[in-house]
């Protein structure tokens, strides 16, 4: 759960889980030896400022350490892949690869100088949330569950399902974080939206706006608009 008032400029652009997810292009292969060896490509060499990588732990955090069971995981994992696909399968051991992960960027944060409880812990969300930008979350939950409905095609390059996968993206905005939830939705658009009206764009632009996003991360998904 970001900061708004803090984090804005990482905001831009997607960022967290949802952004390296959907970095996996078919050919990343080419390039890495395996799955971490391409995180540490994506991410890059350690620079001064930690937010981006914090930003990513705690999404990552919240999601290893949520209700949620391996196959919602799963499928919020799976709603980020690249039309084409590209992302590392993870069925089967869901929380095994948020703890790879976890490995590979925590040394990288306390390099850049995060602290450990930067790596470790994060606010609240959702209910027993105090802070600003937890009650803002809780508030905007219900829209972001009502939006889940836009989903309503599975695309030809989908492999996964339709209704589970909406399902999951409930259970997060309603146990986890809106924010997080919000931002694998933007992403499952891809897949399992044919289009988009004006309206219903709109409405994820104000969403984009309240969650304090710059330009860049609604508008991914505008040339879905009819």
């Amino acid at each position: 759960m970001h900061d708004p008032e803090a984090q804005h400029e990482w905001m831009d652009f997607d960022f967290g889980v949802t952004a390296l997810g959907a970095s996996f292009h078919g050919d990343w292969v080419l390039d890495a030896e395996d799955e971490l060896d391409y995180v540490r490509r994506y991410l890059g060499a350690p620079e001064g400022d930690p937010t981006g990588l914090t930003l990513l732990i705690e999404d990552i955090l919240r999601l290893r350490n949520s209700g949620l069971d391996g196959e919602e995981l799963n499928l919020l994992w799976r709603a980020t892949d690249p039309p084409h696909g590209g992302s590392p399968a993870i069925r089967g051991a869901e929380r095994a690869w948020l703890e790879r992960l976890l490995d590979e960027l925590v040394p990288l944060a306390r390099s850049s100088g995060a602290s450990e409880a930067d790596c470790t812990s994060y606010p609240a969300c959702g209910v027993g949330g105090a802070n600003t930008p937890a009650v803002e979350h809780r508030r905007l939950a219900t829209e972001v569950v009502e939006l889940v409905g836009m989903l309503d095609q599975r695309q030809d390059w989908s492999r996964e399902p339709l209704e589970q996968t909406r399902d999951a993206l409930v259970r997060c905005a309603e146990t986890v974080c809106s924010e997080l939830a919000f931002r694998f939705l933007l992403r499952a658009a891809n897949q399992f939206c044919s289009r988009l009206s004006p309206e219903t764009y709109g409405r994820l632009e104000r969403l984009g706006a309240a969650f304090g996003y710059g330009p860049h991360v609604v508008d991914a998904v505008r040339y879905l608009v009819d």
